[in-house]
């Protein structure tokens, strides 16, 4: 085809790329009734706040807002940095709260005692029956479902292993323009699914198949981005070199000197008649995945021929070099090379990455450097440990408000195949570290109030256990949160870079019976009935009646208090009507994964009054005193030994 044809119908194709590309305005359909209450925050609780769809706190700053990048809307706030002054941010809204010790001073509410201030609800059972407590708000319950057909009237379908409706299950349950977040909530893209355009000449953003989130990635070796592309760079000497197809073009060696002067050289055409070559590669218009830069490279395999006119050269395994160069690739003991990319040659022949390291630009760095190469971790029954470093590492993934997570930091992630409580903690770390959780999509988790942390991400800086058992430092972090079934992401980042432990436990919320998803702190009650059919046990009894679960976290060689004697300001139900009840509590530690401690009879473990209302003919009544417990996550069973469900119970508990 003549050079000059083919720039016309490269041109041609290049327009119709950037016509279909180009930008365009989503019309997003309206969030499904229920998806305030599946997320159980609403997009805005202040009364007449504008509704503002968004992808970028660009959208909402005009109206003082910031963008809630899962639902796509303009919200108060997303953290509390979001809040000026006292206010805090309750449900992406910026309030006012009344400071507490004592619900005595929350009329109308109740006195939250990890969080220090009133609110609507700490527990399930400061809800009616038909709502639950979720960030310490009294929201609807989800409703129950079997199957989508319970769900299609309200635009919903039913997730099965939840056993509820909720937004969408995958993708295709949202309308065009979102995506299914691990939250089981429609949310807005933020980019364009597949697209990719250039970040400068050698990098390339690539929008994820979903449109959930862009990564910014190196091009490789000899590369540079063009038209959203990463393509070999021309050589112009070659180009040069390369024949024109003209029509009528004399070959030197047929021509006649007349001048008297020497042949033109062999191969070349005569200057009048030599055409510029069209530069295909600044062309090129089709949009093929951006394969990753390989990390180490094996010689022998040959580049293959170039195309004419300076098409691109494979830029995938550099040859062995035989003499005649290295086609851009460096020459390191007869081997070709990428000093970008190979971890035994990394910036220069002969500097190899230690293990667990790789080579990125020229530099190494941590394997699991980049979210995209987070290292997995594979729960089991007990506490799984991992150990890395961020020497070397760089920073990526969202910000968030605690200290030092804006630093070097290293990826790890988790599945679960079910709805939990995860722990994660760098106790025993000599390096000041920061942990923060995202979904598989890279977005923060949400702040979770009622597990105490009311930070994005659920990041934490200082643990604040100070030097004590596994923590050397008050500087390690420490982080719980209830978390969905699906994938989650954890960074570990630090003020400097060094070395790291990961501890991570986990305790599944179908433990019991009835799981309460707010985290017992400091020192309170709490009220219930037990209701249900026996799921555990403990070693002291407890299969009459379905169990009431609690969590709460430590940081290690501390002792717990937990009592239902009246002595001690608890109470039970001992006799209702013909049924008689008799209690008992254990704790079970997801460190080890078994029981740490169990009572039947308080008076055994020092109670002066035990007895139960409604019979004084016996001290039943079940208390943990002084229990001294290991670093991590526990769980509280109050259970029942004989009289089945309806026990009614108050629960005194000192958490330290």
């Amino acid at each position: 085809m003549h050079a000059g044809h083919r720039l016309q119908t490269a041109a041609t194709m290049l327009a119709i790329i950037l016509v279909a590309c180009s930008p365009t305005r989503l019309d997003f359909p309206g969030d499904t009734p229920d998806a305030a209450a599946i997320l159980d925050r609403p997009v805005d609780a202040d009364v007449g706040a504008p509704v503002t769809d968004c992808v970028s706190d660009r959208e909402c700053s005009g109206v003082g807002m910031v963008c809630n990048l899962e639902l796509g809307r303009c919200v108060s706030c997303n953290t509390q940095r979001d809040c000026a002054g006292d206010l805090l941010c309750l449900r992406n809204t910026c309030k006012a709260v009344t400071r507490c010790t004592s619900s005595v001073t929350c009329p109308g509410q109740v006195c939250s005692p990890s969080l220090g201030y009133c609110v609507d609800c700490d527990a399930d059972h400061d809800c009616p029956a038909t709502q639950r407590c979720a960030d310490s708000l009294c929201v609807d319950r989800p409703t129950p479902c079997a199957s989508d057909r319970e769900c299609s009237a309200m635009r919903m379908v039913c997730n099965t292993a939840l056993a509820h409706c909720v937004a969408c299950n995958v993708d295709v349950d949202c309308g065009a323009g979102r995506y299914c977040a691990p939250t089981n909530v429609c949310a807005r893209q933020t980019c364009t699914p597949g697209r990719s355009v250039c970040q400068g000449e050698f990098q390339l953003s690539a929008c994820d198949a979903r449109g959930a989130r862009s990564e910014v990635v190196d091009c490789p070796s000899g590369q540079r981005c063009q038209d959203g592309r990463c393509e070999a760079m021309a050589d112009a000497s070659a180009d040069a070199t390369v024949a024109a197809d003209v029509a009528g073009a004399t070959d030197a060696t047929e021509a006649t000197d007349t001048s008297g002067g020497a042949d033109v050289a062999v191969g070349m055409d005569t200057p009048a008649e030599l055409d510029v070559p069209t530069p295909v590669d600044a062309l090129a218009v089709d949009l093929p995945d951006v394969a990753p830069p390989r990390d180490v490279f094996d010689g022998g395999t040959d580049l293959g021929t170039p195309t004419d006119l300076g098409g691109p050269v494979d830029a995938g395994t550099p040859p062995v070099d035989t003499g005649t160069g290295c086609g851009g690739f460096t020459t390191c003991a007869g081997r070709c090379v990428n000093l970008l990319t190979d971890a035994a040659n990394c910036g220069a022949c002969g500097s190899a990455c230690t293990s667990g390291m790789a080579c990125a630009a020229g530099h190494c760095s941590p394997s699991n450097d980049a979210r995209a190469s987070a290292r997995v971790i594979t729960l089991g029954a007990a506490e799984t440990t991992a150990t890395g470093t961020t020497a070397g590492a760089t920073h990526d993934g969202p910000m968030v408000p605690c200290g030092c997570t804006s630093g070097a930091n290293v990826w790890f992630r988790f599945t679960l195949t079910q709805r939990e409580v995860v722990y994660l903690d760098t106790g025993g770390s000599a390096l000041d570290t920061s942990l923060l959780i995202t979904d598989s999509s890279g977005v923060a988790v949400p702040a979770q109030s009622f597990a105490g942390n009311n930070n994005l991400g659920l990041c934490n800086d200082d643990s604040g256990c100070g030097s004590g058992t596994d923590f050397t430092s008050s500087v390690n972090s420490r982080t719980a949160g209830v978390l969905g079934a699906g994938t989650w992401y954890v960074a570990v980042g630090g003020c400097g870079t060094g070395a790291f432990t990961l501890r991570v436990q986990h305790l599944p919320t179908t433990l019991g019976a009835n799981f309460f998803d707010g985290r017992l702190a400091a020192d309170s009650t709490t009220s219930s009935t037990l209701v249900g059919s026996n799921r555990i046990a403990g070693t002291c009894g407890g299969v009459a009646s379905g169990e009431d679960v609690r969590w709460f976290v430590t940081c290690g060689a501390r002792q717990q208090f937990f009592s239902l004697c009246a002595s001690d300001g608890g109470s039970f139900a001992r006799r209702t009507g013909s049924v008689s009840f008799d209690p008992a509590m254990y704790i079970r530690s997801a460190l080890t994964g078994s029981e740490s401690a169990c009572n039947d009879d308080g008076g055994t473990m020092g109670g002066t009054n035990c007895r139960g209302t409604g019979d004084t003919s016996g001290a039943y009544g079940s208390r943990l005193n002084n229990v001294t417990t290991a670093r991590g996550l526990h769980a509280l069973i109050v259970d029942e030994r004989s009289g089945g469900a309806g026990m009614q119970y108050t629960l005194r508990y000192i958490i330290r």
